[in-house]
């Protein structure tokens, strides 16, 4: 279905998927994630969700609970996210973590980038892959780019100011790598 209407073209070459990543992915839709899960739809991909949106009724707590999506609480920065997908890296699977931490409803330009997704990285060891995608309406195709996989540096300790320095730092580094995919769009 998602085929049908969606229409995915995909700019970039995908990305093999044979070990768990993190999709660091410009929001800009309730599809994103499903468009990623469609794209490698033999892989356990799992969307973290924010909880508002999880628990605002029985239907989204049932469709998001049997997406497989891990729920973040955005407004109490509970860990219990960075627990969930750590465990879920490590079993194999990956994750989608949107940065922005809210969908860019303007659709232009990238939205300041929280630190989740290097903290995610630096915790799990896990590899990042940037997306990059515009702005979505019916009845246009949906059009993304998937760059090539990064990794962040070593961290230092936890808890220290150099932790919090390198946190920022793999931060700019994860939202240059999604910024630049913009430019492969030609039309």
């Amino acid at each position: 279905m998602v085929h049908v209407v969606q229409r995915p073209r995909l700019l970039t070459q995908k990305p093999a998927l044979d070990e768990p990543t993190i999709f660091a992915c410009r929001h800009v839709g309730l599809m994103d994630p499903v468009i990623l899960m469609v794209l490698y739809y033999r892989k356990m991909i799992r969307p973290l969700a924010a909880l508002d949106y999880f628990e605002k009724n029985k239907f989204t707590h049932f469709f998001f609970s049997h997406a497989q999506c891990i729920p973040i609480d955005r407004h109490n920065h509970s860990p219990q996210w960075l627990e969930d997908s750590t465990a879920a890296i490590r079993k194999g699977e990956s994750i989608v973590i949107f940065p922005e931490g809210k969908r860019n409803k303007v659709g232009e330009d990238l939205l300041p980038f929280h630190v989740g997704a290097a903290l995610l990285a630096a915790r799990s060891g896990a590899r990042i892959v940037p997306v990059y995608n515009w702005k979505w309406k019916f009845p246009r195709r949906y059009t993304l780019a998937i760059g090539e996989p990064i990794r962040v540096s070593a961290p230092p300790e936890e808890g220290t100011e150099e932790f919090h320095l390198y946190l920022k730092a793999e931060t700019a580094k994860i939202q240059a790598a999604v910024a630049a995919l913009e430019s492969v769009r030609k039309d």
